[in-house]
């Protein structure tokens, strides 16, 4: 009667409280990666802006 919140998985898939806490643990790590590989992203694309805009000045385009 009542729907779960969550996706259904495989029953047998890490029964127990360590596997529990496993999968609580990489989906965790999974977050920070996401996290900095986002963050890398900007500070790149942040970090060519700044080179680039004396160029632009330069050549006049703005």
């Amino acid at each position: 009667m009542i729907g779960r919140l969550r996706r259904p998985r495989d029953p047998f898939w890490g029964d127990g409280r360590g596997a529990r806490q496993t999968q609580r643990r990489l989906r965790l790590e999974g977050l920070v990666a996401l996290s900095l590989a986002i963050v890398a992203c900007g500070v790149t694309a942040a970090m060519w802006l700044r080179t680039l805009t004396p160029l632009v000045d330069r050549i006049g385009l703005r």
